[in-house]
């Protein structure tokens, strides 16, 4: 088959696609949903250099949370979009000591957006893509409480940070009927740009000695299950 007569397939093959999709209004969308995190680096890193190993789960932590999105059409019957994103993820664990307990709980939030392309109406299937950017907000927290002869005495420890994040996915959603859909399934590659740390530690000698982190990238995967409406 000639160039000419494939670019005139193609041509054909978007131009119905785009007329299929114009018959089809589009409005805001709003999604809310379950939010699994598989965290990097809490607290096993896998390898950044054999991302897609076997490992690839088992070396990270499981954050469970929720996941919001809203997503805006500039045209009515526009296949791009602006989706903005907003999820929290959550772990912790608590443990009972003599005379007390231990606990320590760790927060992700990101805070995102990014353009979206929704594939042209595929029946009750609705397939897309999109490109995130904007800021990931990591917390930690951990608290000791003991009893003691007057009631009881709590040391809490709090640090946090916020870095450059993205995220690459895509989704498949179900629809009902012409409101309501089901997210079957979402999937983001959402990394973390951790940048240079500097913090002092406790030397030989019994002196503080200043240390630099440097930047490092944390792989996580978020996956979301949820409804769009």
């Amino acid at each position: 088959m000639s160039f000419r007569h494939c670019y005139s397939a193609l041509f054909v093959l978007l131009l119905s696609s785009v007329l299929a999709f114009a018959q089809e209004e589009r409005t805001t969308e709003f999604s809310v949903g379950y939010s699994n995190l598989q965290a990097e680096g809490m607290p096993d890193r896998n390898d950044p250099n054999n991302f897609f190993s076997s490992s690839f789960l088992n070396r990270r932590t499981t954050l469970h949370g929720v996941n919001g999105e809203v997503t805006l059409y500039p045209l009515e019957s526009s296949v791009f979009g602006l989706t903005a994103n907003i999820s929290l993820n959550r772990k912790g664990r608590s443990a009972d000591v003599t005379g007390g307990s231990n606990a320590e709980h760790t927060n992700v939030w990101y805070f995102m957006a990014g353009p979206a392309y929704v594939f042209p109406d595929q029946g009750r299937l609705v397939p897309f893509v999109r490109i995130m950017a904007g800021l990931a907000h990591t917390g930690y927290e951990a608290a000791i409480e003991r009893s003691a002869a007057n009631g009881s005495l709590k040391s809490t420890f709090n640090v946090g940070s916020n870095d450059f994040a993205m995220a690459f996915g895509a989704g498949l959603d179900v629809k009902l009927n012409d409101r309501i859909k089901i997210r079957l399934i979402q999937a983001d590659y959402a990394p973390i740009f951790l940048g240079d740390r500097a913090v002092a530690v406790l030397g030989a000698a019994g002196v503080l000695v200043p240390r630099v982190l440097s930047s490092q990238r944390q792989d996580n995967v978020r996956f979301t299950f949820g409804v769009t409406f």
